[in-house]
């Protein structure tokens, strides 16, 4: 890519004054942070024992039920915009974005008109849009930096990191450089190394500080003596907050002003830690909603969510949270309109009256009309949040599956962590773990804590306990009575459930869950690695198909979008969660894309 001189990238950025201002708010020089505490050799003073985080507050009230309100689903540029994936809005609304590249030298960011549902190619580059959408950074890893573009300008520098975390007006910085941590201006002026209190935390996110002051502190994600935490970190005073904590915490949502957090709580001991959580990242209010499921902000700080649901075959529902009372209430429910997201992918409007969602029946992007209900009503006459039930028999002969776990998905228990396919991981490994699978991840990851029962997805016969098919510590391979096999790798021990020669029904507990990083106890990655093979063990087939399963939602929301890896040049192949290729172990790599997306 062309960059331009430094001297040009600042003299534009000053020029673009009245641009950025428009796209999101005033430029501001870096804030200088007051002058911290030091302790008697000089250094910060360490900071202090981590308060427990306060306890949530009391049931949300009950609104007076609402009306019905009418809505519309739109199906957005029939046969332009096809298989298209993480589409987002624009940051004044206008425009749904994406990328695509529908001919060779097409590639770039492309835009649905929302109102006219006409498309155009809006730039050459494709990147991680940011600061509401004023800055364009793209990953560069094996330079380990970062090219960046100020989109209302056209400036553009580099950072000296592939993962720059800018705040939401555009202004700062903050980046990980040779083990340490680095605040600066957006173009990286006045850059200066910053210590934090908590050893191996990671920034998300710039937030305001307790008085309102912009981009005061920083959220971060580390470890403390009881599990993950997510904290507020003081620039000015060095002192860490405590905002959560939880055994295991793998998502979380900021809203655009950077007062309210969504995260998700899970496998800790007692139930009521478990779940979605809405809190304040001053502190003062933490809620647990009693819902789970993926999550949006809008610009006034209302949480849009689309609950896990009970079957495949329902529809999608759109409920809202109001974090500050937390009162919960339907907006768009099945009466009003059918549809079925694509694997949590959807964004919605700043003023979340429009939804953009990629279909699970078309694999086109369509736009849903959110009603906006009056203030103080809640859900309509009848609404009520759907029950997901525990997995129960296969009992259709094309999907001959059942799921290989006695209880249904939730935080205190299971989900989907990683697919099989083409994934970002799968291809991360391609030369080690993954190469002898052609570079993908040839089975499903169910993260779940240690010592789950797993049990048989459908009858067969034992043919391996701790064989060789991989996936240490320990194994348990089925075949199954239809000719292919079902591996169930990282188990916590060897089996004491079953032996070789044995047959088992669907439904069978065939092993325990365990960890797939030494010292397999639970600290590393607890997942069940399940794989099924076919042709004898030489091919993995994606295990998809073979479930009548609502895999769609499996990932409890945690993360948004399909988490494929992308060709850049063939941008709409291996993209959704029932289009994954078979692999021959031992085969050529399928993944090594000229110009993959995310960047390795």
């Amino acid at each position: 890519m062309k960059t331009r001189s430094r001297r040009a990238a600042l003299a534009a950025l000053s020029g673009a004054a009245a641009a950025l201002a428009a796209s999101c708010s005033p430029r501001l020089e870096l804030p200088k942070p007051p002058a911290p505490e030091l302790g008697p050799s000089g250094e910060p003073t360490p900071a202090p024992p981590l308060a427990p985080a306060p306890e949530a507050a009391v049931a949300p009230p009950v609104g007076t039920p609402a009306a019905l309100q009418p809505t519309k689903l739109t199906r957005l540029a029939p046969q332009q915009v096809e298989r298209v994936v993480q589409p987002f809005w624009s940051a004044d609304g206008k425009q749904i974005l994406y990328y695509d590249q529908p001919r060779a030298g097409q590639g770039g960011t492309w835009a649905i008109d929302a109102a006219a549902g006409t498309v155009s190619h809006v730039r050459p580059e494709w990147g991680l849009y940011t600061a509401r959408g004023a800055l364009l950074a793209v990953p560069e890893p094996a330079k380990r930096q970062s090219w960046i573009k100020h989109t209302g300008s056209g400036a553009e520098w580099t950072l000296p990191s592939a993962g720059p975390v800018f705040s939401a007006d555009a202004t700062v910085v903050a980046y990980a450089r040779d083990g340490g941590l680095t605040v600066a201006g957006a173009d990286d002026q006045g850059a200066r190394r910053v210590s934090l209190p908590i050893g191996g935390a990671t920034v998300l996110a710039w937030l305001p500080g307790t008085d309102g002051t912009a981009n005061a502190r920083l959220l971060l994600y580390g470890r403390s003596a009881d599990g993950v935490g997510l904290f507020a970190y003081d620039l000015g005073t060095r002192r860490a907050q405590q905002l959560s904590r939880s055994k295991r915490m793998p998502g979380y949502s900021l809203s655009p002003d950077g007062t309210w957090l969504a995260h998700v709580q899970m496998w800790n001991a007692n139930p009521a830690e478990n779940g979605l959580w809405v809190t304040r990242t001053d502190g003062g209010v933490r809620r647990r909603m009693p819902v789970v499921g993926s999550t949006r902000w809008t610009a006034d700080n209302r949480l849009l969510l689309m609950p896990h649901r009970a079957s495949a075959a329902d529809s999608h529902e759109v409920w809202e949270v109001n974090p500050a009372s937390g009162a919960l209430r339907r907006l768009v429910g099945p009466e009003q309109a059918r549809f079925r997201v694509a694997n949590c992918d959807w964004d919605c409007t700043p003023d979340g009256s429009q939804i953009a969602f990629v279909s699970a029946e078309d694999k086109g992007v369509w736009r849903l009309d959110v009603p906006r209900l009056p203030a103080g009503a809640g859900s309509p006459e009848g609404a009520s949040l759907p029950e997901v039930g525990d997995p129960q028999p296969a009992i259709a002969r094309s999907k001959p599956y059942r799921l290989p776990f006695q209880t249904a998905p939730s935080p205190g228990g299971w989900y989907v962590s990683q697919w099989y396919g083409v994934t970002t991981a799968g291809y991360r490994w391609r030369v080690s773990s993954y190469g002898q699978g052609q570079g993908i991840h040839f089975g499903i990851d169910f993260a779940t804590p240690m010592r789950t029962p797993v049990v048989a997805i459908a009858g067969g016969r034992i043919i391996a306990v701790d064989g060789d098919y991989g996936s240490a510590p320990h194994n348990v391979v089925i075949e199954l009575f239809d000719g292919n096999q079902a591996v169930y790798g990282h188990l916590a021990e060897r089996s004491r459930h079953v032996e070789v020669g044995q047959e088992v029904q669907q439904g069978d507990v065939v092993g325990l869950s365990g960890d797939s990083g030494y010292p397999y106890d639970g600290s590393r990655n607890p997942h069940l690695h399940l794989e099924i093979r076919k042709q004898g063990r030489m091919v993995a087939t994606n295990p998809v198909p073979y479930f009548d399963a609502n895999w769609d939602d499996m990932s409890l929301g945690v993360w948004n979008g399909a988490l494929f890896e992308r060709d850049l040049d063939n941008p709409r192949r291996y993209q959704f969660l029932d289009e994954q290729p078979d692999i021959r172990f031992g085969g050529p790599i399928i993944s090594n894309f000229a110009r993959p997306w995310p960047p390795a």
